[in-house]
């Protein structure tokens, strides 16, 4: 189904769009850093590391590679920073995945490219998504035992305090669910299969709870600017897998 603003926004406003939608994401960063934080240096760094997030994310929407995956690669390794300086050891596991993603990459969709340079989006089989099902339920069964693992050793990526979401879903569960939708819609992004938006598209919802759940205000700002970017990302591979 073609919807003619979206067609716009993809197409002919896409340069207005990318800046509008940019600038509205620094000053919402912006304004949750100066309202929300200590403005300590690390604070700082993120804030920084965030604005580089943000032209990934809309890079990779309009199937930019190497802005998309050149400043994923510096968004991630700030984020592996971030987690490492504040001691959230176990943390570093999901960006450490991602840069490794976006170096893949940048060679991987070079080689699959139209001739305005922007990479070709691809359809999932049928074999393609009973295997990402898979992965995604195997790794739901398997991660609570990984982290169990992890945590003797001392990186546990998810703390299970008892905590719950609206007095009756666990908070664990909810990180365990986001941990693990984030890593494979990363992975279905880089080997191009358009589908990998509605995953990013739930993942967004859940990581905004776990956000708004553990405080953490800048982080939920950066969820909902990543959400609209989503949506219009679905829009744009689905349009351009099509032709």
């Amino acid at each position: 189904m073609r919807i003619q603003l979206l067609d716009n926004i993809t197409g002919k406003w896409a340069m207005q769009w990318i800046v509008i939608w940019f600038m509205c994401g620094v000053i919402a960063l912006s304004a949750g850093f100066w309202l929300t934080t200590d403005h300590t240096t690390l604070d700082m760094f993120y804030l920084a590391v965030s604005f580089i997030g943000l032209v990934c994310v809309v890079s990779l929407s309009f199937r930019k590679n190497v802005m998309g995956n050149g400043f994923g690669m510096g968004a991630t390794a700030g984020e592996v920073i971030v987690q490492a300086t504040s001691g959230a050891v176990g943390l570093m596991l999901a960006p450490l995945f991602n840069f490794f993603t976006h170096v893949y990459g940048i060679f991987y969709w070079s080689k699959h490219t139209d001739p305005d340079g922007d990479m070709i989006p691809k359809s999932a089989s049928k074999a393609v998504w009973l295997i990402t099902a898979a992965f995604i339920i195997i790794g739901l069964a398997l991660f609570p035992t990984v982290n169990n693992l992890l945590a003797s050793y001392g990186y546990a990526v998810v703390e299970d305090d008892n905590s719950k979401f609206l007095g009756f879903i666990s908070f664990f569960w909810i990180n365990v669910i986001a941990f693990v939708l984030s890593i494979t819609a990363q992975a279905a992004m880089i080997l191009r299969y358009s589908f990998n938006w509605w995953l990013w598209i739930v993942v967004n919802f859940v990581w905004l709870i776990v956000n708004l759940m553990s405080g953490n205000y800048i982080f939920a700002i950066q969820t909902m600017i990543y959400q609209v970017n989503a949506f219009i990302g679905l829009y744009e591979w689905h349009r351009s897998e099509q032709g």
